[in-house]
Order: structure tokens, then sequence, then C-alpha cells
């Protein structure tokens, strides 16, 4: 293959941000694919970041998860190999701050939730003004409707 060639082809670039500041440039010789060994430490690593952003906003009120039964610990989320089911109130003041900290998060990645596939579920009770305001503001627009 001629340099030409090459003009279109490019290596990815990582910058971490570490207490706040981003560190220099790293350019890997590889770069992580499907099936490397570092992955699932990756995913362990991103994880675990999102996990504790969410359980913050919920010890500090700002978010709130949901409860199976009375004096059950609370349950704001939980996280798969490649899916996470998010559990807070169906009310404007919740779905800013869960955006808020998808946003941080995306940020942090430097990768973009893809909304497309992304689906919102509401209880029976919620009213039809509730479940518009909170698509909105998540910037969701299907719905999905499981009874399960």
């Amino acid at each position: 293959m001629d340099r030409v060639d090459l003009k279109c082809v490019r290596t990815v670039r990582y910058k971490v941000k570490v207490n706040g500041s981003l560190t220099e440039e790293i350019i890997p010789e590889r770069g992580l694919r499907q099936g490397d060994p570092l992955l699932p430490y990756f995913f362990l690593l991103c994880a675990k970041g999102f996990s504790a952003l969410l359980k913050k906003a919920e010890n500090e009120g700002e978010i709130g998860g949901v409860k199976i039964c009375h004096g059950a610990p609370s349950i704001s989320h939980l996280l798969f190999a490649d899916d996470s089911l998010i559990l807070v109130r169906a009310n404007g003041e919740d779905a800013t701050k869960l955006q808020g900290i998808l946003n941080l998060y995306a940020e942090c990645l430097g990768q973009v939730i893809n909304k497309d596939k992304s689906a919102i579920m509401f209880s029976k009770n919620t009213s039809a003004r509730c479940k518009s305001t909170v698509m909105f503001q998540l910037g969701i627009n299907r719905e999905s409707f499981n009874d399960k």
C-alpha cells in the first residue's frame, strides 16, 4: 500500500482526566479491540465510576432509586456487560440530574450515549405530562411497554 493511501487512516489518541485535569496525550501502539484481555478491566473501571456518580447523587437526595418494599434498600441502577438499567423517580429534577451524570460520564469517556438505542419505562401511575417532561429532559423519544 502506498503512503498516500493512508491519509484517511488514523490511530486513536487518549487523554485521561485525573482530579479534573487531562493528562498528556497517550498514543497506544495498538488500540483496545474486541477480545482484548484489557477490555473487562476497562469496563469495570468505567462502570465503577458511573456507579459512584449515581450512588453519590442518590445519597445526596438528588435522584431517588426504587424500593421493592418498605424498609428495603433503594436500587438506583443495575449495570450489565453492554446495558445499563437506571431507576429514578419520574420527575423533571431527577431527569435533569441524571442527564448531567450521563453527560459527565460521556465527556470523561470521550463517547456519546446513543439515545436512539435507549428506551424509558414508566409506572402505570405516571401522568402523561410527567412522562413527556422526563422524556424531553433525557432526550429519549422511545417509551418501552414491558409488563414483565
